[in-house]
């Protein structure tokens, strides 16, 4: 059974730095805010066939010196022969990457795996939008077809309903979003205003009001990154999502 840890939805927007005087940063895997990076570009890859496990690297900031070859800095989650997995970036020998499991709670998890331990999937953008995603579970995007090639978007996002203090005391934070967009090459872009209004993720670039959504459909999974300004405080569709099964 693969063990994983669910990956915080409270995002550092500012990578982690070594000492002062450091003459090199400290090596962190962060792939929410690769995700968020101007130009980002996420790839689908698998741990390969002939892998009967792959275990996540710790990063600097978990330990010194890491991600190395060695016992201390192995972390105890891993993944298994063929698993999908997103990368944001890669450093040195290591990919960061994220794993998103499936129901009820749609875990995720990222960090370092060993470029080694991986292999390439064919790219094949796909066309079929329709369904129940889900990062996590207080992330959720609901794909509807609506007219032509367009699809309907219905997005539902929440911070601190895994708290229950937070929830005891009303602090859930939440953010939701509907729009109705045309993907091209597996891809979709848009911001909206403050009304509500479908505009190009790029409208009104001086607007930091305007929530902005990028979508990249990629092998099993739909991949999202937001701007952080589509809901509140520490509320993000940032994310790896999972499709709901139908039955069918």
């Amino acid at each position: 059974m693969r063990r994983f840890a669910t990956l915080p939805l409270l995002l550092s927007l500012a990578l982690i730095s070594g000492r002062a005087g450091a003459e090199e940063a400290v090596p962190v895997c962060n792939a929410l805010t690769d995700l968020m990076a101007p130009g980002a570009e996420p790839k689908l890859q698998a741990v390969a066939p002939d892998r009967q496990r792959a275990r996540f690297v710790k990063d600097g900031s978990e330990q010194p010196g890491c991600p190395k070859d060695i016992a201390s800095c192995a972390a105890k989650r891993y993944l298994v022969a063929d698993d999908r997995v997103i990368v944001t970036s890669t450093t040195g020998a290591y990919a960061c990457a994220i794993f998103t499991g499936h129901a009820p709670t749609f875990p995720t998890s990222s960090g370092f795996l060993p470029l080694a331990a991986l292999t390439d999937v064919p790219a094949r953008p796909s066309t079929d939008w329709r369904g129940a995603w889900h990062s996590g579970d207080e992330q959720q995007i609901e794909i509807k077809p609506a007219a032509g090639s367009a699809f309907a978007l219905e997005g539902y996002a929440s911070y601190g309903g895994d708290d229950p203090e937070r929830v005891a005391r009303g602090a859930v934070n939440v953010g939701q979003f509907s729009a109705t967009v045309t993907p091209a090459a597996g891809k979709a872009a848009f911001s909206l205003d403050l009304d509500g209004k479908v505009l190009p993720v790029d409208a009104n670039p001086g607007d930091d009001s305007a929530c902005r959504i990028r979508l990249w459909r990629l092998g099993d999974y739909l991949v999202a990154a937001d701007n952080l300004r589509c809901g509140g405080m520490n509320v993000t569709f940032t994310g790896v999502y999972a499709r709901e099964k139908t039955g069918k």
